[in-house]
């Protein structure tokens, strides 16, 4: 019981989280952002976890670890990476799903449930890291104006200019 009322507080959170989220990107106003893509990814992932997190309730008890695992993995370093933004309140989630991932793991304890857990953190990280590569390498220039900036990525970031929706790479 008390593992479906930290998946449930969870679940719920995070969708306050994507829908505060997306609210404060929509009200910012100005240019379209230069990397479209980062926004979407993060909600989308954000979602993916809650979906994790209510499949480990439905799921038999040996698979429960890796789902919630997953979660807890992605929702913390998703957390840390947006320290500035919505991280706060990814953290505390993530505390929520490592409190019902240890609840999994006391439930069915062994090696195997150390290696499933293992797998979906893993998983889940590949993921984060994976699109977060994918989202900030997709630039996008404005037909007209000038912009520029820089781009994170997993082996190192790059800066970029816009000019009149021409590209270049620095």
């Amino acid at each position: 019981m008390a593992a479906r009322v930290l998946v449930a507080v969870a679940v719920v959170t995070i969708a306050a989280i994507v829908v505060l989220y997306l609210s404060i990107i929509r009200s910012q106003g100005g240019p379209p952002s230069d990397t479209p893509w980062v926004v979407p990814f993060v909600a989308g992932y954000e979602v993916l976890m809650a979906l994790l997190l209510s499949a480990s309730l439905l799921v038999p008890p040996a698979l429960r670890p890796a789902l919630r695992g997953a979660a807890s993995a992605g929702l913390f370093v998703l957390g840390a990476l947006a320290a500035s933004s919505i991280g706060l309140g990814d953290i505390m989630v993530a505390a929520f799903a490592m409190a019902a991932t240890v609840l999994a793991v006391l439930a069915s304890p062994g090696g195997r449930t150390w290696v499933t857990l293992a797998v979906g953190a893993i998983a889940a990280l590949a993921i984060l890291l994976g699109g977060f590569q994918v989202a900030w390498s997709h630039v996008v220039c404005q037909p007209t104006g000038q912009s520029g900036g820089s781009v994170a990525g997993l082996f190192g970031g790059s800066a970029y200019d816009c000019n009149n929706g021409v590209l270049t790479v620095h």
